[in-house]
């Protein structure tokens, strides 16, 4: 009778929990707009412009995780202590110090990669405005999830991914010279920052604005440390998500790019989808000042139930990977449908190690995340460069798939040793 009492209350606890119910519930909303933007961007957009724009993005991706990205984990791990002490005009200056570096990063690259092949203006005009949209949105996703306003946090998401769909729609049947230019996927990029900020901004959370210098100094010696190892981790990190891409360019052409990158992201997404759930949950509970064998048990009890669900719906993808691909794509890619299933793996061991990661950038101790990148990325880059001109974009799947693994194995270890 008490198991039976016990299981009926979690079981009464899982259904009146509003906010973890209303995060599902939005997510799986948001989950259902991504695969239709997806849809939409397959049937309209060829391989070879969704290639040359997968290429820009890598592109635009790795400056921006170098740049920016460790300055906005700082300001995250800084919620409950260091930001209410000196404000945001320290982490605000650096940012836009950054942003300008950023910027001018990018549009050296357009112009010598490849003599100039990937450079356009109508580029340079929507980058100028994308990034401190991206900043923006990113400070706010991160500060409504660390003082876990779920609610906010949320809609903000439903909001953005809205917008994105809108625009969409838009621009493939109300504005038909877009429908096949690589152009229209940054203006939703950018649509879908200038959406989320409108809205959302006011809503920031303010701190103080008069900060001493002895206050900086402390930030300063608090900022190196952290970000530094982070700056480094970000090259390691690219070439794990990004180099396949530039390597198939140079061995295969860009429609193959295209082809790889519509099927990779579509295998990516069913867990990316599924992991924020769990990481939104989480990060409360690991960001807070509980002690380490805490904040395990809570990762331990969150991972085994994600592995339940994981394991769950790579059965699914398994036996339908061929009319998942005919569904949420379309026939320009149907060459890659087989990947599906494997990105989709690969992407539940990435997303499962993320679990793991979590108390080491809580506990600052970032070295750890760059040691384990550095390791799956010597893998992955070294694998690409053997396999990619020997057999194509199966040689892409399997270096993913064992740097994955090797990342994993090495987190869980470090984690085991906490």
């Amino acid at each position: 009778m008490k198991i039976t009492a016990s299981k009926f209350s979690n079981f009464k606890n899982l259904l009146t929990n509003k906010k973890r119910n209303f995060l599902i519930i939005t997510q799986i909303f948001n989950s259902i707009i991504a695969l239709v933007c997806g849809k939409l961007i397959a049937e309209y957009i060829s391989p070879e412009q969704f290639g040359l724009y997968n290429l820009q993005f890598a592109a635009f991706t790795f400056f921006f995780s170098l740049l920016i990205g460790p300055s906005i984990n700082f300001l995250k791990a800084s919620y409950h202590n260091l930001l209410p002490e000196v404000g945001y005009k320290p982490f605000l200056n650096l940012l836009g110090l950054s942003a300008v570096i950023l910027y001018i990063a990018l549009i050296v690259f357009l112009n010598l990669y490849k003599a100039g092949e990937f450079k356009d203006w109508y580029l340079y005009l929507i980058l100028l405005f994308l990034i401190p949209f991206n900043i923006t949105s990113s400070i706010l996703s991160d500060q409504f999830n660390v003082l876990d306003k779920i609610k906010s946090f949320s809609v903000f998401n439903i909001i953005k991914a809205i917008s994105g769909l809108i625009f969409l729609l838009a621009a493939f049947f109300l504005l038909p010279k877009f429908t096949n230019d690589y152009i229209s996927l940054w203006c939703m990029q950018l649509v879908i920052g200038a959406t989320g900020i409108f809205f959302f901004l006011p809503k920031i959370k303010k701190y103080r604005e008069n900060v001493p210098t002895d206050v900086i100094k402390f930030f300063l010696k608090k900022y190196i440390p952290f970000v530094g190892p982070l700056m480094f981790l970000a090259g390691w990190s690219w070439i794990n998500s990004f180099f396949d891409r530039y390597v198939l360019e140079h061995s295969l052409g860009i429609e193959t790019v295209g082809i790889y990158s519509a099927n990779y992201s579509l295998g990516s997404k069913f867990f990316l989808m599924l992991s924020p759930i769990f990481m939104v949950l989480l990060t409360p509970l690991i960001y807070s000042n509980s002690e380490i064998s805490r904040k395990k048990s809570y990762i331990f009890k969150y991972s085994i139930s994600y592995l339940i669900i994981g394991g769950l719906i790579l059965l699914v993808i398994f036996f339908s990977t061929d009319i998942i691909g005919r569904i949420l794509l379309s026939e320009n890619y149907s060459k890659g449908f087989y990947m599906i299933f494997w990105i989709a793996l690969s992407y539940m061991i990435i997303t499962f190690t993320y679990l793991f990661e979590m108390i080491f950038f809580a506990n600052h101790n970032t070295k750890i995340i760059l040691y384990s990148n550095i390791i799956s990325a010597v893998l992955n880059g070294t694998l690409n460069l053997i396999l990619i001109p020997l057999i194509g974009m199966n040689g892409a799947i399997l270096s993913l798939l064992i740097s994955v693994l090797s990342r994993f194995a090495f987190i869980y270890f470090k984690y085991k040793k906490l």
